[in-house]
């Protein structure tokens, strides 16, 4: 299922770069041009320009509220008798008499650097204009001494061309979900103009045609399949890591912070991920759509929806089986604990294990035994039964035992637990879960009584020596009241 609005609100709550940041990026790189043009900087300047994710507008929001990164290029005449060191060295030099900026410069190997704490970091890129021949443009390598031939304006222009052959900012809005993706995961790494020229060069002027574009280009989660599906098909017909060139200045290449392992990393990570995308958009239940998207993007895409189920869920039950009343701990108490068996078992915030599983036949029965504690590793206050009305404040321990009620060899087997909250307090305290988590000690886990509503957990016993699943409990609910 494609869930095209989903898509639009993650892309613009969580992946997009709020337009408060990028206002005040383009404020102060006003400042910084005008205090440039009227700085002690030898060069003269010719004029600035955007450069990288800034420019092709593939700039994404960072995690965890740090800064992020843009890039400033200054286009100035050569300086007779400068190195291509001089030009960074300076302008940092410049900077850094400045009573405006001295707290914030340093230097990379191409350019100068000013970081806006919390906020962001701009590189300011010397690019070097007619020093060789007319119409040359060249950044600045300081480390190994060299000019380096560049064209960040005609790039601009190559992706904005494919943008428009797409459509709608398709490509725009996709790389930067890909990128997105990239950040969350940490699986594989790609520099975003690797990633950007990877994607970008999918495009083809057939794709501009009316036709085509309505067949692969229609919305955004069907772009996402089809850039992610061409790129795949690219790997995998390369076992050995392609030069990745500059497809304005060939003879500039990106693969500088890539080498052979990190490209087979990245070949197999895309892979995975176009199976699981494939399997997101051809999954026709909604519920399990939403969650195998989860699956690609995380927890946050779609979390208005799962809150939404989630918190609903016991009163959709009652509606259904026709009875009164909307609190599912109200209707345990009042019609008995078998109604638990009609909560859905694929709500959308709920992981879906990623193991192999046993042939059929040959699994093993796994069972769950909980005792009740009033604290963490104290006496057990009591034997628990699934379904119990349990108040708030108490401990759990919940032990996975054979069919015969013996622990499973932890020298053999590891048991990952399954912990499902649902309901308005957990979903209000962003504690809806739904993960796997390992046992605290072999064979067990603990776990709080802490939001009021129906949830449960379920054990999965997972074979050491080839890492299989072979065997998975029952649900067993834990009714908090």
């Amino acid at each position: 299922m494609k869930c095209i609005q989903e898509f639009s609100r993650f892309l613009t709550d969580e992946v997009n770069l709020n337009q408060t940041r990028i206002d005040t990026l383009a404020s102060r790189v006003g400042t910084i041009e005008t205090f440039l043009n009227n700085s002690t900087w030898k060069p003269k300047i010719r004029g600035f320009s955007p450069q990288g994710s800034w420019a092709h507008r593939t700039i994404i929001k960072p995690g965890n509220d740090s800064p992020f990164d843009a890039d400033l290029v200054a286009f100035v005449d050569p300086v007779l008798g400068w190195s291509a060191a001089d030009y960074v060295l300076e302008l940092r030099a410049v900077f850094r008499a400045s009573d405006r900026y001295r707290d914030l410069a340093s230097m990379t190997t191409r350019c100068a650097t000013l970081t806006y704490a919390g906020d962001f970091c701009l590189d300011v890129v010397p690019c070097v204009v007619d020093r060789r021949s007319p119409r040359t443009l060249e950044v600045c390598n300081r480390n190994d001494g060299v000019f380096e031939p560049t064209n960040p304006l005609r790039y601009t222009a190559w992706l904005a061309e494919r943008n428009m052959w797409v459509g709608s900012n398709h490509l725009q809005h996709a790389i930067r979900l890909i990128k997105y993706l990239r950040d969350i995961k940490g699986t594989f790494s790609a520099k975003s103009i690797l990633l950007t020229t990877l994607i970008g060069s999918q495009i083809n002027p057939l794709d501009a045609r009316q036709e085509n574009r309505e067949a692969w280009f229609s919305d955004l989660p069907t772009a996402v399949r089809v850039f992610v599906g061409r790129l795949d098909q690219l790997l995998q017909a390369n076992p050995t890591m392609p030069t990745v060139r500059n497809p304005v200045l060939p003879a500039e290449h990106f693969n500088r912070h890539w080498d052979q392992e990190k490209y087979d990393n990245f070949r197999e990570k895309v892979h995975q991920y176009r199976e699981w995308i494939d399997d997101a958009y051809t999954e026709a239940d909604r519920d399990e759509s939403v969650a195998k998207w989860r699956r690609v993007f995380g927890e946050e895409f779609a979390k208005g929806v799962v809150a939404e189920r989630a918190t609903a869920v016991g009163s959709v039950v009652l509606a259904e089986s026709h009875l009164p009343g909307t609190d599912i701990v109200d209707a345990v108490s009042r019609f008995g604990r078998a109604i638990l068996q009609r909560l859905p078992r694929n709500l959308p915030h709920i992981s879906r294990p990623t193991w192999r599983t046993a042939k059929p036949g040959s699994e093993l029965a796994v069972q769950i035994r909980a005792g009740e504690y009033l604290q963490r590793e104290g006496p057990r206050a009591s034997v628990l039964e699934s379904g119990k009305i349990v108040p708030k404040g108490h401990e759990i321990l919940f032990e996975a035992v054979t069919a015969t009620g013996v622990p499973f060899s932890a020298a053999d087997y590891d048991v990952r637990w399954r912990v499902v909250n649902t309901d308005q307090e957990a979903a209000q305290a962003r504690g809806l879960r739904g993960g796997f988590y390992k046992s605290d000690r072999p064979g067990a886990r603990w776990e709080s009584t802490a939001y009021h509503g129906a949830h449960w957990v379920e054990a999965f016993v997972i074979r050491k020596r080839d890492n299989i699943c072979i065997g998975q409990s029952d649900r067993f609910f834990v009714v908090i009241a």
